[in-house]
């Protein structure tokens, strides 16, 4: 039986100098027979850049793209050109991460915090830290905002911030570096649909079939990750440069958060229209209707 072919790309995280990828899993399945065994022959590519990314598709370089869900949202927004076909991780808290020494959040009186500004919009953080801490937000504590995760990472690493909330990759850095996680605070913030899945409009009609072989063959190639922990980490460390360490703990708190079911729960979307497009007519489910392929929503 000839192999229906399909190049699927993923990025890295930015400025973590290659070690993180979005979704490793690919190399596995590859190497295990998954994909080939549903009839498809499946290249994993990086490729770094939203913008390349999308111009790759468009072209037909490549099927599919992993891909952060505030971009992949956005893009759908301006463009109405893509498709979703679900979702590998469909929540991913941020861990909230300070300078060495501060072991409560009461502990970060007089100091500066920082996140990233869309995750972090309608998050009430003046009740949370008032409730939590005794602190009065502008009074007692400084909280800013930045234009990314890079931007909160950079200005935590370099000392300009006593604490930041974090994706969890930089996190793991972060902590690498001395800085400490401050576990009663790192439920604040969170990061809807940090993984998505996405073709254009066009090519999940021309190769609905092929996708729906894909998601069965990648469903078992995420549990297939998770239930062999020794040869990801194995993965984690020769392909993607990690420490020992590291590769533990990104598939202990960060893998571990993958959903073999690859739909995509509504209450994050919603979470997510929240933060991207608060005021667009018809909210999420109008979004739903028009974004997602049908079967990939989870109500």
């Amino acid at each position: 039986m000839e192999l229906a072919k399909l190049n699927v790309m993923y990025g890295h995280l930015e400025g973590t100098e290659g070690k993180f990828a979005r979704d490793p899993s690919g190399y596995l399945s590859i190497d295990a027979g998954i994909y080939e065994k549903y009839g498809l022959d499946v290249s994993w590519r990086h490729v770094q850049g939203t913008e390349a990314r999308y111009q790759q598709l468009e072209s037909g370089a490549a099927h599919i793209s992993m891909v952060v869900g505030r971009a992949s949202l956005q893009h759908f927004l301006d463009t109405k050109k893509t498709r979703l076909l679900g979702c590998v991780m469909n929540s991913c808290s941020y861990y909230l991460m300070t300078t060495q020494g501060i072991k409560t959040i009461s502990e970060l009186k007089n100091k500066t915090i920082t996140c990233r500004e869309g995750p972090a919009r309608g998050v009430p953080f003046g009740r949370l830290l008032e409730e939590r801490a005794g602190l009065t937000l502008g009074k007692d504590l400084t909280l800013q905002f930045t234009e990314g995760d890079q931007d909160t990472f950079r200005l935590l690493l370099g000392g300009q911030v006593q604490g930041a909330w974090l994706p969890r990759p930089y996190a793991f850095i972060a902590e690498g570096e001395g800085f400490a996680r401050l576990n009663e605070g790192s439920d604040i913030v969170d990061d809807p649909l940090p993984i998505t899945m996405e073709t254009t409009a066009l090519l999940s009609r021309e190769r609905a079939d092929d996708f729906s072989r894909f998601l069965l063959a990648h469903s078992e190639g995420v549990r297939y990750l998770r239930t062999h922990r020794d040869e990801t980490l194995s993965l984690l460390q020769t392909r993607f440069g990690h420490s020992p360490a590291l590769a533990a703990k990104t598939f202990d708190e960060y893998l571990i958060c993958m959903d073999d079911r690859l739909t995509v729960d509504f209450e994050h979307l919603q979470k997510l229209v929240a933060q991207i497009a608060p005021n667009i007519p018809g909210g999420a489910q109008q979004i739903a209707s028009e974004w997602i392929i049908p079967g990939a929503l989870r109500i």
